[in-house]
Formats: C-alpha cells, sequence, structure tokens
C-alpha cells in the first residue's frame, strides 16, 4: 500500500480537505493569528490549547502533547488504524483508494462477508430486543432487570435483550430474514447436535457487545453477545456466557461498554476498570462514565494494548478472594508493560462496584477510588513483604518476583522509584534486583531495562537540528544527514532524520503523513510548531553548523572515553605494541577534538 499511486491518493485527499474543516466537525476552533485554537478533545482542556495551522495542513496541542495530520487527527478521535482513517478521508474527499487487483478482489470479499455477520448480529440483536419488551416468558427477564435497578432508559441504551427458553428461536427467525445455518454457526447463535441444530443463548438476559471503533455508519457495530441464565435451578449450565470466537468477535481483545464509554475514557485520560455487565450498566447510568468491563474472561495484552489507545491510566477494582486479588495484579502487570499507569482498589464490605454505588452514590465511590487505590508496583511490593514476613514466601522467591516486576517496567523514572523502594523495604542491593531483572527480562521482555526513547532535556541539540531542517528544508544538504544520522541517540528523532534524508520533502504535512504511528506525528507536529519561533534561512544555517559540531564533538568525547577503557585494559596485557597503538589514537583523537572545539569557538566568536 506504499506505491506512488497510493502516495498520490493520500496527498491528493489532503489537498482536497482542509484540516481546520475536518477538526471543525469535532472541535469548535477560533481563528488566532495564523493558527486555529480551540479545546483538546484529547484530555480534559479547560483552556484552549489544541492549534491548527491550515497551510502547513497539521495540529498540536500544547498541553498533552497530541498532533499530527489531518489523518492523525481522525486516527487518535476515532482510536482506529491509519487505513480506517484513510478510507473515512477519502469518502469524503470524493477520492478513489487504489490497490492491486486482486488483493482489492480478497479484501473486498473479506468485507463483505465480514459486513454480512455484522449485520446477522445486528438483526439478532433487533430480534432479542423485541423479545424483552413482548416475547412470551419474558417476564421474568422483565423482573429481573428491574430487580437489578436497570430502568427502561438504560434498556434501550444498551440494547438489552431476552433469549427465549426455546431451542429454535434463532433458527426460525433465520429461515425468515433468508440467514444460512453455516453463518449461524460461524457467528456462535447456533450448534449443532446429534439431533440437529439448536440456539446457543436459551432463557437469558441478552448484553450485546460492540466494537469499540464503528466501522459502518448506518447500525451499531454488535461484533457478539452475553447471556446471563434465567434458570436459578440449573447448575450445569453456567450462569453467564458469552459467543464463542468468530471473525468479528474475540473475547481476548474486546471489551463490554468502551462503546459507551470511550469519549469519557479519553477526555478523563482514565478508565475504571471492572468485571461484568451488571457492574458497567449500574456504574454507568449512576454518572460514572470512564468505565469499563471484561467478559468475565482474563484480563489479556490485547486488552492493555486497547486501553492505551484511549488512555494513560487504569484504575482496576476487584473482587477481594485470592482470585481477585491475583487477577488485578495479573492485570497491572500487563498494563505496565504497555507504559500505562495503573492502581488497584479493593471494594470494602466484599460489595460488587453495582451493590457499592447503589449503597452509598456514584460520589463516594469515586472518592473510593481516589483514596485507597493503591499504584499497582506498590501493591505488589506491599503484598510480597506482608507474604515473606508471614513465612508465607522465602526470600529468594520474594526477590525473584520483585525481579519479574521490574522487568515489565519500561518508564524509567518509574522503574528507578521501584528499584528504590524495593530496597528500602527488603533491604536487597540495587545491584542484585538489576541482575535478576535483566535475566528475568530476557526473552519476550528483552530490551525492557533499556533508556526509553522519549525525548528529554539532552536532546536539545538534535532537536534543533530537526527544527531547522523542519522549517528549511533546503538546509538538508548543509547538515549532511546521512553523515550526523550515526550521531542521534534520541531513537525517535533519529527516526525522523533518517526518513528526511532517505525521501526529503516539499513540506512538513507531507512528512508527517509518511508516519502512520501516532507519537512519531505528534513529535513531529510538536517540532514544527516550535520553529516557528527560528529566525531567518541565513541566521539558522550558522546555528545548524554549530549543532552539527557539537553533535560530532559528542561523538569523539565517547570514543575517548572507549579508548581511555581500552587502554587501561591493555596495560595488564603482555602485547606492549598493541598499547601503544591504542595511545596513538588517542592522542590523534584528542587533537582533533581540540582543534575542532577551537574552531567552533572561533565561529561563535
Amino acid at each position: 500500500m506504499k506505491d506512488s499511486s497510493f502516495r498520490s491518493a493520500i496527498e491528493d485527499i489532503k489537498a482536497r480537505l482542509s484540516i481546520v474543516d475536518v477538526v471543525e466537525r469535532y472541535v469548535s476552533l477560533k481563528r488566532t493569528g495564523k493558527n486555529y485554537t480551540g479545546l483538546c478533545p484529547f484530555h480534559d482542556d479547560k483552556n484552549p490549547s489544541m492549534h491548527v495551522n491550515e497551510e502547513r495542513g497539521f495540529f498540536h496541542c500544547f498541553s498533552c502533547g497530541a498532533g499530527g495530520d489531518v489523518f492523525g487527527f481522525v486516527m487518535k478521535y476515532n482510536s482506529i488504524g491509519f487505513m480506517d482513517a484513510a478510507r473515512e478521508l477519502a469518502q469524503r474527499a470524493g477520492v478513489e483508494l487504489p490497490s492491486s487487483s486482486r488483493r482489492a478482489e480478497n479484501r473486498g470479499e473479506d468485507s463483505a462477508r465480514r459486513r454480512r455477520l455484522f449485520e446477522i448480529n445486528s438483526l439478532v440483536c433487533s430480534l432479542y430486543r423485541e423479545r424483552l419488551r413482548s416475547g412470551k416468558g419474558s417476564e421474568s427477564a422483565r423482573k429481573y432487570v428491574e430487580s437489578r435497578g436497570i430502568d427502561a432508559q438504560a434498556v434501550e441504551e444498551f440494547g438489552l435483550g431476552f433469549a427465549p427458553d426455546g431451542w429454535d428461536t434463532v433458527l426460525r427467525f433465520a429461515r425468515e430474514k433468508k440467514i444460512g445455518i453455516s453463518e449461524l454457526e460461524k457467528l456462535g447463535l447456533a450448534r449443532k447436535s446429534s439431533k440437529g441444530h439448536y440456539d446457543w443463548f436459551r432463557n437469558r438476559i441478552i448484553f450485546p457487545i460492540y466494537r469499540a471503533d464503528p466501522i459502518y455508519e448506518e447500525d451499531l457495530p454488535v461484533c457478539g453477545f452475553g447471556g446471563r441464565s434465567l434458570d436459578q435451578e440449573d447448575r450445569k449450565s453456567p450462569k453467564y456466557i458469552n459467543s464463542p470466537e468468530s471473525p468479528i468477535f474475540s473475547k481476548r481483545s474486546v471489551f463490554y461498554g468502551l462503546y459507551n464509554s470511550r469519549n469519557e475514557i479519553k477526555k478523563k485520560n482514565q478508565a475504571i476498570l471492572i468485571e461484568g455487565y451488571m457492574d458497567f450498566i449500574k456504574l454507568y447510568t449512576k454518572g460514572i462514565r470512564n468505565v469499563v468491563a471484561t467478559l468475565g474472561t482474563a484480563f489479556t495484552k490485547d486488552h492493555a494494548t486497547i486501553l492505551r489507545r484511549f488512555c494513560d491510566e487504569v484504575v482496576i477494582v476487584y473482587d477481594g478472594d485470592t482470585a481477585g486479588i491475583n487477577s488485578a495484579i495479573k492485570a497491572g502487570e500487563l498494563l505496565l508493560e504497555q507504559e500505562v499507569s495503573s492502581r488497584i482498589c479493593q471494594i470494602p464490605e466484599s460489595l460488587d462496584p453495582d451493590d457499592y454505588v447503589e449503597k452509598y452514590g456514584a460520589e463516594e465511590f469515586s472518592g473510593l477510588l481516589e483514596k485507597k487505590a493503591a499504584n499497582v508496583s506498590d501493591f505488589i511490593i506491599d503484598g510480597t513483604f506482608s507474604k515473606h514476613k508471614e513465612k508465607k514466601m522465602s526470600s529468594r522467591d520474594a526477590t525473584r518476583s520483585l525481579a519479574e516486576l521490574v522487568s515489565k517496567i519500561k518508564n524509567p523514572k518509574e522503574r528507578s522509584d521501584v528499584i528504590r523502594r524495593i530496597t528500602g523495604v527488603f533491604g536487597i542491593r540495587e545491584s542484585e534486583i538489576l541482575s535478576l531483572a535483566r535475566s528475568s527480562g530476557a526473552g519476550k521482555n528483552r530490551g525492557s531495562l533499556a533508556p526509553s526513547p522519549k525525548v528529554s532535556g539532552g536532546d536539545a541539540v538534535e532537536r534543533m537540528i530537526l527544527k531547522i531542517l523542519l522549517r528549511f528544508p533546503d538546509l538538508a544538504d548543509v547538515a549532511e544527514t546521512e553523515k550526523i544520522v550515526d550521531y542521534f541517540e534520541n531513537g525517535n528523532l533519529k527516526v525522523i532524520l533518517t526518513r528526511i534524508g532517505e525521501v526529503g520533502f516539499n513540506d512538513a504535512s507531507s512528512l508527517i503523513s509518511s508516519f502512520e504511528d501516532v507519537d512519531t506525528q505528534e513529535l513531529l507536529s510538536e517540532l514544527i510548531f516550535s520553529s516557528d519561533d527560528l529566525a531567518d534561512e541565513k541566521t539558522s544555517e550558522k546555528i545548524l553548523g554549530d549543532c552539527v559540531t557539537r553533535l560530532e564533538l559528542r561523538g569523539m568525547n565517547f570514543k575517548l572515553g572507549d579508548l581511555r577503557d581500552r587502554i587501561q585494559k591493555q596495560r595488564n596485557s603482555s602485547d606492549k605494541e598493541q598499547e601503544k597503538e591504542l595511545v596513538r589514537r588517542y592522542r590523534d583523537l584528542e587533537r582533533e577534538y581540540r582543534d575542532l572545539e577551537k574552531s567552533m569557538r572561533g565561529n561563535i566568536s
């Protein structure tokens, strides 16, 4: 999809669509000088901190850091990928996205089949909803819903339904609607036995499960269902069942309620993670809107990855039994690996979240989370220490368990804080924890102890070089990008410089669109906006030369340090000729360093 015709189509879309017009479909903008400003939709913005530059075709929020071109805005706002954003904007701009005929045909067939499955789920969902309103045997279902404090408005909002206690309600409906048995089987709505096919959901309250990112605008994206049994005497059948795995449904990567709560989660930059349909509905209808629920299954890496798209913090609410605590810890560790901050909170009195809210109110529940939720790392450290103190865990096992925790933390500051706390609580040497963490992090967590590639103050020279090149692209030859790229230490900045050197760019907007990941787009938009403060091109060229020299000096300094170490080690060796050679190289490089440093001072003066 990276061929010239596709890239041409992308540029055509950007030429036809004003980023201001697109953004104004979601946010009110006001003209401020050459830019437009508005409240940023990606955090709880009180004062307009998002800037939109129509001429260059990109946006940037100076509060939360969100930024990018028109594709980046649509991707981030709707939490969708680049291709989905491209298709949406292509339709709006009246541009056809090209692709190879065979692959396009295959994709078209796959897309048609998936759309058909969504349509079937939507039709069956309507059937269940109608049966709850007036179907045979639905009185018990309506009484149960009312007993749980769910009113008619909530029933309608969440599309609740009822699967009658018959074996062929959906099967008969499917025949009327010309839906094939194989299609029902594929969606898990029907099963086959020795006596024939039968409905999967029977005598259950039905909870439709929606995709968080709607694909089709004309109907709700029902990807699966959850069912709560109404037969209290049936001990063989589980209380809750979900749709089986299908081409459009996977329990390991789907939340209940995220479709409803995603905007509030984005706004608050926080998700409250619970388990269960009823808990979600009760909290949501009581005004706690940044809540999301798993489907009664284990929290997975896919879940953590999805939540990372919507927020930076997750509060995990769990049951107080051993299984609940272990589940909360596992979820917290998976979130740590995805660099999502998390806290863990136990509901007092062994109450479920919906019971607690019903008894004490939403405000008290929010206060509980604020005051009692513990940072996941502190929770694990304290729990491990308690087990060790009570002789339930050996010193060796406790150390290894905490080292494994450290191996999962990617943020350097957070990792340092956790190690400091572990050494303080357990009296373990920091070197011991780090050594164990490295071995624990080998394999699947390889690199988890490497420094974070995020931009820091030490990247000032590298940032200045990119700002100048983004403002004055013609200076790329002066900077000799192929030469200096090896001097760059920040991984994200190095990627951008490499792209500039490989393909060049006519304008900043086209460079932004060459990156599909949102993080790089945000970094680029920040650099571009800050480049407006640069002086004229001639002055910037002098600054650029100075920055390049500083990078070269830094590189030489590292080489000098390496040579010093090698000379020191060689002095214990019998190979004195090798030692002399290293000393010679050191002196030559030191002389070159001083000459370059003197030259730079002369240029500055």
